[in-house]
C-alpha cells in the first residue's frame, strides 16, 4: 500500500510540474506592467550637428594673397593715371556750343568767299584773254553784261545791260564772250555755290 501511495504522490507532483510548465509557456503567468513616465512635462530638445572642420589649404591661401597684391597694385596704377587724365568736359565749359557753331559758319563763309573770288577771277581772265581791242578806241570804257552759264560751264546767254557809250567797245566785249564759249573749270565749283553765284553772273567789263 505504501508503495502505491508514493507512486501516486510522485505522479501528482510530476503532473503539477508539467502543468505549470505548460501554463507558463502559454503566457498564463504574464502580467502587463504599466509604464510610468519619468518626466511629467515635455522638454524642448534642439539637435546640434557639429560641422566638419575644414582643412586649410596652404596653396589656396598663397593664391589669395597674390590676388590681393595684384588688386592693390592695379588700384595704385589707376590712381596714378587719374592724375594725368584730361577731361573733355572741362574744355567744353570754355566754349559754348553756339560759339562753336558760329565759328564753323564763319570758316565756311570765308571758304565760300575765297572760292567765289577765285572762280570770278578765272572767268574775267578767260574773257579778257579772248578780247580784241578795237583800233583807235579810247581807254577807260566800261560796259556791263549778264551771262547765263549752265553747270558744265557753257555760256548759254550773254546780254548787254549797260552800254559804255561806244558801240564798237560794247560789241568787242560780246565777241570776247562768244570766243570763250565755255569755262572748263566749272566742274570744280560745288553745286550750291554754282546756284547761288555762278548760274547768272553780272560782269563789269573794263579791260586795261
Amino acid at each position: 500500500m505504501q508503495s502505491n501511495l508514493k507512486y501516486l504522490e510522485a505522479s501528482f507532483v510530476s503532473f503539477m510540474i508539467h502543468a505549470l510548465i505548460i501554463l507558463y509557456l502559454l503566457g498564463f503567468f504574464y502580467v502587463e506592467v504599466s509604464e510610468k513616465s519619468i518626466v511629467s512635462k515635455p522638454i524642448n530638445v534642439n539637435l546640434l550637428f557639429e560641422e566638419p572642420s575644414q582643412k586649410i589649404d596652404v596653396q589656396q591661401l598663397e593664391k589669395l594673397k597674390d590676388l590681393q597684391l595684384a588688386e592693390e597694385s592695379l588700384e595704385k596704377i589707376s590712381d596714378s593715371n587719374d592724375v594725368n587724365k584730361i577731361s573733355f568736359d572741362q574744355s567744353l565749359d570754355l566754349f559754348s556750343i553756339q560759339d562753336l557753331i558760329n565759328e564753323d559758319k564763319e570758316i565756311s563763309l570765308k571758304s565760300d568767299e575765297s572760292k567765289v573770288d577765285a572762280f570770278s577771277s578765272m572767268i574775267i581772265s578767260n574773257i579778257q584773254s579772248a578780247w580784241r581791242k578795237p583800233i583807235n578806241i579810247q581807254d577807260g570804257l566800261i560796259c556791263e553784261m549778264r551771262l547765263v552759264i549752265n553747270k558744265n560751264g557753257r555760256i548759254v546767254k550773254a546780254n548787254l545791260i549797260k552800254s559804255s557809250g561806244n558801240i564798237r567797245f560794247d560789241n568787242s566785249a560780246l565777241k570776247a564772250v562768244e570766243r570763250v564759249e565755255s569755262f572748263s573749270f566749272f566742274d570744280q565749283i560745288p553745286q550750291t555755290l554754282y546756284l547761288s553765284n555762278f548760274k547768272q553772273i553780272l560782269i563789269k567789263f573794263n579791260p586795261k
